[in-house]
């Protein structure tokens, strides 16, 4: 990938766009943002569309969903308002020209005219990565050119948002490489959120132990582990694949927004965002193995009921280009918020009608059943399973990592696990 990539220019007219190493078209800072294929693209036998709903196809595309497509690639709330502060830009094109090296799925970004180089990481110690993370620089010369380098722009450095997410890469012992430009990551590491209107307190441990409950589910799930040194969650990233050769390919991925033509800022069903049965549809339209997802697309629903993740938005759900087609993805972004007061009561899809988990009854699930188009008795069948899978497993999934919590950490792990039985204990006695 790209040794460098400059920050952004907002004057800049275009950025160019490579999917695999291809490149494929050009980005437009015009109103409303544009694309055009590179007519080279257009005629190779590799040709293929940067997604289903922006058509091969000659000239300038400046539909909504192109502006879904790319908006969508960018980091969300407190995390992009940091990255426009710390680089001073604020337009999308801009932020997209200062963070777009490793978005997402396949898609690199790069100042036109520049080609993707090979990738540059600087090795860590996960003490150093901590410090890092918490701004304690003083005592480390690397770190201090580190974060010199960060503010160059010239440099490539992408630290951009270091206390919400770190794009980074494990060497073969087990430690952090991290990027330059556009280099392809393996991980995302997800420190303890951190806010002064809310408070949330060990969103990491959280994190892990419901990502872990997912797996012992048996829902298809990224890979988690807990990174004590930086009091983080680890998870390997879905969209790239080691290759024989050790180099990383990007595949290509879409979260649900993108493909409903849905900018990052309208993701709730009760905000105007993608509904349920959109989603569910949405496998209909573009999966290989669409009864296959949208059963585990049904499981991923009542689990997140069942653990209070009231969160569980359509951006958190994505089409993956695999070996045998587009597929659902495995979930990611899995926690539970109810543990925390303050955060939003309602759940984020409307069953039957219904918003509040606490007043969804047996009812809500005949009406909810009618409108998927699933018979009523398949549809309990789920919410009855992934029921007593969640009671049985969370106290797995929560002492599965105790050995490496600290005291305080290890009360969340169980007030988690008393918090999501009690929930499922209530839900099931008014669903089933």
């Amino acid at each position: 990938m790209s040794r460098q990539m400059n920050p952004a220019n907002e004057t800049d007219n275009a950025l160019s766009v490579f999917m695999d190493e291809h490149h494929v078209g050009s980005l437009y800072n015009e109103t409303p943002l544009a694309f055009a294929y590179d007519p080279l693209w257009l005629n190779s036998a590799l040709a293929k569309s940067l997604a289903p709903e922006i058509p091969l196809q000659t000239g300038k595309i400046a539909s909504p969903y192109v502006y879904a497509f790319f908006e969508n690639l960018l980091p969300e709330g407190e995390q992009r308002k940091l990255i426009s502060m710390r680089h001073h830009v604020s337009t999308l094109f801009g932020l997209l020209a200062t963070v777009g090296g490793d978005t997402a799925g396949s898609v690199v970004l790069l100042p036109s005219g520049q080609l993707p180089q090979p990738p540059r990481y600087r090795s860590l110690e996960w003490n150093q990565l901590n410090q890092l993370i918490h701004g304690d620089v003083s005592n480390d010369k690397k770190l201090r050119e580190i974060i010199r380098e960060q503010t160059n722009p010239k440099s490539g450095i992408t630290l951009s948002g270091v206390q919400h997410k770190i794009l980074i890469s494990l060497d073969q012992h087990g430690l952090p490489l991290l990027p330059s430009g556009s280099s392809p990551t393996t991980h995302i590491l997800k420190p303890d959120i951190v806010r002064n209107d809310i408070t949330i307190f060990s969103s990491a441990v959280n994190e892990t132990i419901v990502m872990r409950l997912a797996q012992l589910c048996e829902l298809p799930t990224a890979e988690i582990a807990y990174q004590p040194e930086v009091h983080a969650c680890l998870v390997k990233r879905y969209d790239r694949l080691q290759q024989a050769d050790g180099k990383l390919r990007r595949l290509w991925q879409a979260d649900f927004c993108q493909l409903l033509g849905k900018p990052s800022d309208v993701k709730y069903e009760m905000d105007g965002g993608p509904s349920f049965k959109e989603c569910f549809d949405l496998l209909l339209t573009y999966s290989v193995r669409p009864a296959i997802d949208q059963r585990n697309l049904l499981r991923w629903l009542f689990f997140n009921l069942y653990v209070g993740n009231n969160d569980s938005h359509a951006k958190n759900l994505s089409i993956l280009g695999t070996t045998e087609g587009l597929r659902l993805a495995p979930f990611y972004d899995l926690m539970s918020t109810r543990v925390y007061s303050g955060l939003a009561p309602q759940f984020t899809f409307q069953i039957g009608g219904e918003f509040s988990p606490g007043k969804m009854q047996q009812s809500h699930l005949e009406s909810f059943a009618k409108l998927l188009g699933v018979k009523t008795i398949y549809l309990m069948k789920i919410a009855r399973e992934m029921a007593e899978q969640v009671e049985n497993t969370i106290p797995v999934a929560a002492h599965g990592i105790a050995s490496v919590l600290e005291p305080s950490e290890k009360i969340m792990a169980e007030r988690i696990q008393q918090k999501i039985l009690g929930i499922v204990k209530k839900m099931r006695s008014r669903f089933l």
